[in-house]
Order: C-alpha cells, then sequence, then structure tokens
C-alpha cells in the first residue's frame, strides 16, 4: 500500500492527489533498480570503444609512415614487401588462431588492427651495399568494414519521461455516497476532503449573497399589523398635504415666477398713453407736450398757482406692464436755455392697476439736462401722476419746467 509523502495517510493506487491534505502525488510508482548483469555490459561497453578508436588512431599513423618510405625506393619497396609478408604472415598467425578461439568482436578487430600497424625491417646484407634509406612499410591491409569504425557522436542531453496522465473516464461507477468534486464531476470516496483527480476541496465554498433589485429595496417593510396601518395612514396623509401645498403654491406664485423670467428676458417697447391731462396748465405748455417726443417744449402749472402739487397724469388703455420711466427736466437740452426756468428736484410716482392706487414712489432728479431713468416694475397699470414736491431755481416769475417723460412696458 502506497503512502503520502507529505502525511504520511494510505493513498489508493492510481490516485493523483492526497484525500486527507491534498498533496501531489507521483504519477507512476518508482521503477525497480537496474539488474547487475546489465549495469556491466553498460559500463565495459565504453571502455570496448575507447580500445577500438585508440587502434584506428594509430592504424592511421603507421599507414602515413609506410607510404612516405615507398615513394623514396620502389626496388627497395619489392624486398621490403617480401619481408613484410613474411613478418606479417609470422605476426598474424597468433591472430588467426586467437580469431578462431572463441571471443567477442572486438577483440578481434583489435588484433587485426595491431598487425597492420607492424613495419618489416629488411635485415642486414653483409655482401650487398649498405642503403641509409628508410626500407618502406608493405603495404596496408584493407581497411576494416565501415561497421566497425568508431564514429564521434554528439552527447545527448537528458530527457525527463513524459508523464502518463491517467484517464479517469473509464474508472468504474462510485457509490452511491460518493462526493462529487464541484471543480471537475470526479466522484470520491465519502470522507476525502480534496479531489483524487485536481486535487480541489470538495467542500464548495458558500457564494455571496445575492444583491436585492432596486425596486425591492423601495418596498414598505413589513411592520406588525397594528403600527404598520398607522403608519402607512399617515404616509399617505402626508404626500398628500405636501401635493396641495406645491398646487397651491403653483397658483399663487407660478405667474409671478413666470412674470419675473419675462422681465428679465425681454426688451421694453415704448408706449404712448390714450389720455394726458394735468392739475393746471400755463399759457402755451399743455400738459400733451410731454408725450410729443420733442424736448425743447415743455408742460408747466399755472403761474397764478404754487408749483408744488401740481400734477400731471397719464392714461392707458389697455392696461400695461410698467418697466421703465425716463423724464428729461427743463425748459431746453441746451444749458443756457435749460437755467432760464425752474425745473423739478423730486416727483411723485403714483400708479393705478384696476384694483385701485397700487403703488407710490419717489423719484430724485438731478438738475442737469437730459434723460433720466428709473426702472420700476409693475403690471396692470391703468393710469400713471407725477407730483411735483420741490424744484431747482424756483423764483418768481418763472414757471417749473417738465419737457418730456417715455413710458417702456413689457411687450
Amino acid at each position: 500500500m502506497r503512502t503520502c509523502d507529505n502525511c504520511g495517510a494510505e493513498v489508493t493506487p492510481g490516485d493523483g492527489f492526497c484525500g486527507n491534505c491534498g498533496a501531489f502525488l507521483a504519477w507512476n510508482d518508482p521503477a525497480p533498480p537496474p539488474a547487475p548483469a546489465a549495469t556491466a555490459t553498460a559500463v565495459g561497453a565504453p571502455a570496448a570503444r575507447d580500445t577500438a578508436t585508440d587502434a584506428a588512431r594509430d592504424a592511421g599513423a603507421g599507414d602515413a609512415g609506410a607510404g612516405d618510405a615507398g615513394a623514396g625506393d620502389a626496388g627497395a619497396g619489392d624486398a621490403g614487401a617480401g619481408a613484410g609478408e613474411s613478418v606479417a604472415g609470422d605476426t598474424a598467425g597468433p591472430g588467426a588462431d586467437t580469431a578462431a578461439e572463441p571471443g567477442t568482436a572486438a577483440e578481434d578487430t583489435a588484433a587485426r588492427r595491431a598487425a597492420a600497424l607492424v613495419v618489416p625491417v629488411r635485415p642486414v646484407d653483409d655482401d650487398g651495399p649498405d642503403r641509409s634509406d628508410p626500407v618502406p612499410a608493405a603495404a596496408p591491409a584493407e581497411p576494416p568494414p565501415a561497421a566497425d569504425q568508431p564514429r564521434a557522436v554528439r552527447p545527448g542531453l537528458p530527457v525527463a519521461p513524459a508523464p502518463v496522465v491517467r484517464d479517469f473516464a473509464g474508472d468504474a461507477a462510485g457509490a452511491p455516497d460518493d462526493v462529487v468534486c464541484p471543480a471537475c464531476g470526479t466522484g470520491n470516496p465519502a470522507g476525502r476532503s480534496f479531489c483524487r483527480r485536481c486535487g480541489g476541496p470538495l467542500a464548495a465554498p458558500a457564494g455571496p449573497a445575492a444583491a436585492v433589485p432596486w425596486w425591492r429595496r423601495l418596498r414598505w417593510p413589513r411592520r406588525r399589523p397594528g403600527r404598520g396601518g398607522l403608519r402607512r395612514l399617515l404616509a399617505v396623509l402626508l404626500v398628500l398635504a405636501l401635493l396641495a401645498a406645491a398646487a397651491w403654491a403653483a397658483v399663487r406664485f407660478g405667474p409671478r415666477a413666470v412674470d419675473a423670467v419675462r422681465d428679465r428676458t425681454t426688451t421694453p417697447e415704448a408706449v404712448l398713453p390714450s389720455a394726458v391731462v394735468a392739475s393746471s396748465e400755463a399759457r402755451g405748455h399743455p400738459a400733451r407736450s410731454l408725450v410729443d417726443g420733442l424736448n425743447n417744449r415743455y408742460w408747466a402749472p399755472a403761474a397764478d398757482r404754487p408749483a408744488t402739487g401740481q400734477y400731471v397724469e397719464l392714461t392707458f388703455d389697455p392696461p400695461i406692464r410698467l418697466m421703465d420711466l425716463i423724464v428729461h427736466t427743463g425748459a431746453s437740452p441746451q444749458q443756457d436755455v435749460f437755467v432760464r426756468q425752474a425745473r423739478p428736484a423730486e416727483l411723485t410716482l403714483t400708479l393705478w392697476t384696476g384694483d385701485g392706487p397700487s403703488s407710490t414712489r419717489q423719484l430724485r432728479l438731478s438738475d442737469r439736462p437730459g434723460p433720466q431713468t428709473f426702472h420700476h416694475v409693475v403690471g396692470g397699470v391703468t393710469r400713471l401722476r407725477l407730483t411735483i414736491d420741490a424744484s431747482y431755481g424756483a423764483q418768481r416769475e418763472r414757471e417749473v419746467a417738465l419737457a418730456e417723460v417715455e413710458v417702456f412696458r413689457r411687450p
């Protein structure tokens, strides 16, 4: 029985992960150690290959020396060949006997290569001439077959064996009480904490709680029947009261808000009154001169009465929404003519609407020629009255001159 290397628990053969701690197990069982015979053979083979390689190297050197000696003297080569055959035959004799004896192929090949390395030496002839030329070696033996020649090979890199993945599809059907892995769906025996195939935990973690939709969060919370009904009734009454207040405010202040917006976004336009009357008029200076568009003609009260309290009144039909009022004082815009007559210093502006007097305003004028503008917004104006309260340069035999009055309304 196998055991886990991490926790020491017993492991069922074929499992990839420990059922107790979830540690990864080896793919295969550890292989048994190699046999001694195979080891001896594997160790001996490189030695034989090394011996064969050294013999081939020596044979090449001997062949080169023999070729150089043969090029020096042809006659000596023939004599040396005969001696070489004799010596080679004597030397090859034990090799042939050794080849006949039972032995390995590596020993036979080494013997033949050693025989080829022997250089024949010509014996000294006392009667013949002394030759200092080297004696050529015998013709080299035929090279051994190509299969026996050693070849240089590139050392190979160690290659790890590919892991063998066990297919769990062919497993037998598990017991009814097996725990199914939530990750890979593999059945595991009851009592395991980790999957035997993927190593994942068998107890699936609880997922986060689902979020409640916003429309469900807007619903009324559940209350007890007694107090819940009363609170709902109070809430409904409060909503109805707010709606009623909003409707009343829209009716009461809605038109004013609309008028305020229109007053700020529209451009006022000039309007002429339908009628102009005065409390008194001086000869040659009627009240109609206030709206004739000429600022060198003016209205003046009667000379036999005090100017204070005298007024001029303008009537508008239909009613207008008054926006601006421009007043020109004096007898003329020319400075020398302007100072010849008295000028109004203070005027009281009184406005009437359909319901009666609506507003009164005090207008303070500067003692200079030219227009003076006053912004005063009142809606539904039907009449406008200007009353003289004070004057500049008032003297006996001088008239209080009011040259022009311009009225602007909202279109």
